[in-house]
């Protein structure tokens, strides 16, 4: 039996078009997992007429920013509060300074075990992922993020990929054959024909090994492939394409992001890229 994984969810809302997307998905996945949900609330000064901050009406401002925020999070916990089972709570905080700091905070302060974030397909200002270097967060929380988006449906994870590189993913592997086992699911290993001989052996060995592990220690359905494209982010995806995959599980560091440092430079990630939802979770090397 797979001990429990997930006990409190940390949902930071923005009162923005994807919160309600973002608390109906916390709520779905806190009653089928039986956990706690907390809402956080960060109020970044600099975002509230930056002339004022230093000037003397930013305290009035701030307070009255305050305020409705304290409003809109106690309707939340109201209207989303009802939607869980019994027995499961619902808990809201406000912070002031940047998200990222808040969140680091919050995820140490609640014993938080996943952190929730949507994902819209557009992009748009003020949107949480564009605010929120996920890769830095886990790296600082050890504390796994999900990003979801509309079609997320935790009864129904029927594949879900797992990229294996040069490393056995244990981690990976826990939290995908968790959620596959949920709802009777797929997992698909995905090595990489790498850039020689020997890094294809490499992927090839820890693939087979991961297919064993799961193999004897799990009831799951295990699929593997090989991909040759060496652009790790590009490959993954055109793979969880095809296999039409309901999520994809990486880890933080070198595996969110393309090659090379054009891409580095603009912040491009895949959990920013992907239209699949995206479960970032610590390497148990450091993988940055």
């Amino acid at each position: 039996c797979l001990k429990k994984l997930f006990t409190k969810i940390l949902v930071p809302v923005n009162f923005n078009r994807n919160t309600a997307l973002v608390m109906q998905k916390a709520v779905q996945i806190a009653n089928e997992f039986r956990c706690d949900v907390h809402l956080l609330h960060v109020q970044t000064p600099l975002a509230i007429m930056p002339f004022l901050y230093e000037g003397y009406f930013s305290t009035t401002i701030y307070e009255s920013h305050a305020r409705t925020a304290a409003g809109k999070l106690q309707q939340l916990r109201e209207i989303y509060g009802k939607r869980l089972d019994d027995g499961l709570l619902m808990t809201i905080s406000q912070e002031l300074g940047d998200w990222q700091t808040m969140m680091k905070k919050t995820i140490i302060a609640e014993h938080t075990d996943l952190v929730l974030i949507p994902k819209h397909p557009k992009r748009f200002f003020g949107a949480l992922i564009q605010k929120i270097n996920i890769n830095k967060l886990i790296q600082q929380t050890q504390c796994p993020v999900l990003t979801v988006t509309r079609r997320f449906n935790i009864h129904h994870l029927q594949n879900i990929v797992v990229p294996v590189g040069d490393s056995l993913p244990i981690r990976k592997l826990t939290m995908a054959t968790y959620l596959a086992r949920q709802s009777n699911g797929n997992v698909h290993l995905m090595g990489s024909s790498g850039n020689n001989k020997k890094e294809e052996k490499r992927s090839s060995w820890c693939v087979t090994r991961a297919y064993q592990l799961l193999r004897d220690y799990t009831q799951v359905n295990i699929h593997c492939s090989i991909t040759a494209d060496h652009n790790g982010m590009d490959g993954m995806l055109a793979v969880a394409k095809n296999v039409k995959a309901d999520l994809i599980v990486v880890n933080s560091g070198k595996e969110t992001q393309p090659a090379g440092w054009l891409n580095r430079l603009l912040g491009k990630y895949v959990y920013k890229e992907s239209n699949i939802p995206i479960l970032t979770v610590a390497g148990t090397t450091n993988q940055s």
